[in-house]
């Protein structure tokens, strides 16, 4: 099943600085082959469901094993039977749109 996520992963304790941990994510996540598109407060993500999982599996465990004690993730899935248009044509959409009431 194709899906398209929303992923925010937060460590909590030690360093502040997150850059590091979702740069391994980033990594982690490209490497499983799934189409990745990182902004302030998160990254979507689409591809299979069952590649995402093991991905975000990997991502938590990976920043695990460098000592951070706990992460917190959240996600937003969007599933569809009618094939879900991808995250840039979505954005398209809205430009257009914001085109039109702008003039």
């Amino acid at each position: 099943m194709k899906v398209q996520i929303e992923f925010s992963l937060i460590p909590i304790g030690g360093d502040p600085h997150l850059s590091e941990d979702i740069a391994l994510c980033e990594k982690i996540l490209a490497d499983h082959g799934l189409t990745v598109e990182l902004h302030a407060m998160g990254t979507n993500i689409e591809g299979d469901w069952e590649t995402i999982m093991q991905a975000l599996k990997a991502c938590h465990e990976a920043i695990q094993e460098k000592g951070r004690s706990r992460i917190y993730s959240v996600l937003k899935i969007v599933t569809g039977s009618g094939g879900e248009k991808s995250f840039q044509e979505k954005v398209a959409s809205v430009r257009r749109q914001l085109e039109k009431v702008m003039d």
